[in-house]
């Protein structure tokens, strides 16, 4: 694909640009956390000084080189190998320390948030995944109608690494959709650079029959200055593992999103939300019938052909 751009303010009618009005969720100036930074540090980077996108010449920012090799990783045009894609996660993986003490080294990680989707517990068990807000009713459904989509992190792995994480979402299908990123403050590099990454995202699945297919759903979003789109895999919940109803996710797993949410400095509103969520989330063992109740016809099997033989009671 074409190298990612940053959106432009679009005009307004009253003559004032309507995207100065709005701010990111991504709140690009926030500190970089310590997992983020790391890996650029371990390449014995320094500090480099950037003239921002929107200020005169004169005027400097000052932006940790740690933060813009993340970024650059993120984006495709710094040291990101051919085999590697980026993985959207928006539950007990935001946070790459997760990702870490289960053998999965992320090589750049940074918030985002998927567009025109809400973070919704209908996951068998009580788990989580992401549904399109299609209407009115549905946008007051789960988190991110504030943040205009639900928030997250998107890392770069692997393809190695992205089937090793295929094989624990039990239930889930991996899709691809458009997830934003934020520039760093000052931050001017990414315009005419080339892709190093070609297609690499869209020409190899992780391996296996399930390939990711193309997601479109979504609603359109707008960007507000210095937050552009890039291409993920997301694991979303496969029909034949969604719950009748949503649930409140039990307190075990929702502690993990909290604490990656918290790690990575997600919007605070958004997090607030989480912490809602927690503070009247049952324990796994108090989980009832509704957390099993499954949708479509399903057994035990997670879907492996005999559900219509083994329905559950």
């Amino acid at each position: 694909p074409p190298p990612t751009k940053p959106c432009p303010q679009r005009a307004h009618p009253g003559g004032e640009a309507e995207a100065s009005t709005m701010s990111s969720a991504l709140a690009p100036a926030a500190p970089v956390h310590p997992a983020v930074a790391a890996v650029a540090r371990r390449e014995g980077r320094r500090r480099t000084t950037r003239a921002p996108a929107s200020s005169s010449a004169s005027a400097q920012v000052e932006t940790d080189a740690d933060v813009i090799a993340n970024h650059e990783r993120i984006l495709g045009i710094r040291d990101a190998p051919k085999d590697t894609v980026l993985m959207f996660s928006y539950g007990a993986n935001i946070n790459p320390y997760t990702l870490n003490r289960r053998g999965i080294g992320p090589t750049a990680s940074a918030v985002a948030r998927a567009p025109g989707r809400r973070l919704v517990f209908v996951h068998r068990g009580g788990y989580a995944s992401l549904e399109e807000a299609v209407d009115e009713d549905a946008k007051d459904a789960g988190l991110g109608e504030r943040t205009r989509g639900a928030l997250g992190t998107v890392h770069r792995v692997s393809k190695t690494e992205l089937a090793a994480v295929r094989r624990w979402e039990i239930g889930y299908e991996m899709r691809e959709m458009d997830v934003v990123v934020a520039d760093p403050p000052g931050y001017r590099g990414g315009d005419d650079d080339e892709d190093e990454d070609g297609e690499e995202d869209g020409d190899d699945d992780a391996g296996g029959d399930d390939a990711r297919e193309e997601d479109e759903g979504g609603a359109e979003d707008d960007l507000v200055p210095g937050e552009r789109r890039v291409r993920a895999t997301v694991f979303l919940t496969k029909r034949t593992a969604r719950l009748k109803t949503p649930v409140v996710p039990f307190s075990e797993y929702v502690a993990k999103i909290v604490d990656g949410a918290e790690s990575m400095r997600l919007d605070e509103g958004y997090v607030a939300e989480l912490r809602a969520l927690a503070s009247k989330a049952p324990t796994s063992n108090e989980r009832g019938q509704e957390y099993f109740d499954i949708a479509a016809e399903w057994s035990e099997d997670y879907g492996f052909g005999f559900g219509a033989m083994f329905k559950r009671k």
